[in-house]
């Protein structure tokens, strides 16, 4: 079995977004510690310096089943040659990129320590435009609505609202607080000329009834399974 994960992509029925077409999931790497009690999104936090190196190889073992679908790199690594990842990824023919894990899924504490030395999604957000500019499409992870204002800078075709590893603690975060999330995202682009559609984290039950999504979303990210 591949040590990719999926994140399928659903959209609202009827939702049209001329020049906006989106890939039909992301794909990340598996994260290193798997455990029935830590989700997976929080899990992907969790350091690994092989993540790069292992996500390129689970690429490059069965690139046809990651074809048409936006990878997820750790755009914060310090150690990251992206001119050299953009030539790979080209190669394997991948035509998105996400910055997926992302530091906006930290506690705010951990991101001001992260902002502190360069390390935040400021970084993220440069080097997907990098990736835009290359000719990739670009979907960006952001946590709040002072990221979103960041993230869409670097002029990603959607955002991705993702919640943070404290909303968790009590298993997966309730439609109210994703709800919430969303729409601070929602209300704070709405102060800047970006357009795009918004995407909340939901799972598979809630992906099949779009009656009871989150107003600001436009369609759901669901959450990960394993390739």
């Amino acid at each position: 079995m591949l040590n990719l994960m999926f994140w399928k992509i659903v959209l609202r029925s009827g939702s049209e977004w001329p020049g906006h077409p989106l890939p039909p999931a992301l794909v990340t790497i598996a994260p290193p510690l798997r455990s029935d009690d830590l989700p997976e999104e929080v899990g992907l936090l969790l350091p690994n310096k092989d993540s790069l190196a292992a996500t390129m190889r689970a690429l490059e073992a069965a690139p046809e089943t990651v074809s048409g679908h936006a990878v997820g790199l750790f755009l914060a690594d310090p150690f990251l040659n992206l001119r050299l990842e953009i030539n790979r990824l080209d190669r394997l023919g991948v035509r998105w990129v996400t910055n997926l894990p992302s530091t906006e899924q930290q506690d705010a504490e951990f991101t001001q320590q992260l902002k502190d030395v360069g390390l935040d999604c400021s970084l993220e957000y440069t080097r997907l435009a990098a990736c835009r500019d290359a000719g990739f499409g670009a979907l960006a992870v952001v946590a709040d609505g002072k990221g979103a204002k960041l993230a869409v800078a670097a002029g990603p075709t959607a955002l991705i609202v993702m919640p943070r590893v404290a909303d968790f603690a009590a298993g997966f975060p309730s439609f109210r607080q994703r709800g919430a999330a969303a729409l601070e995202v929602r209300r704070a682009i709405d102060e800047t000329v970006w357009t795009g559609p918004i995407l909340g984290l939901g799972d598979k039950s809630e992906a099949e009834h779009e009656g009871i999504w989150p107003e600001a979303v436009d369609g759901l990210v669901c959450r990960p399974v394993p390739a």
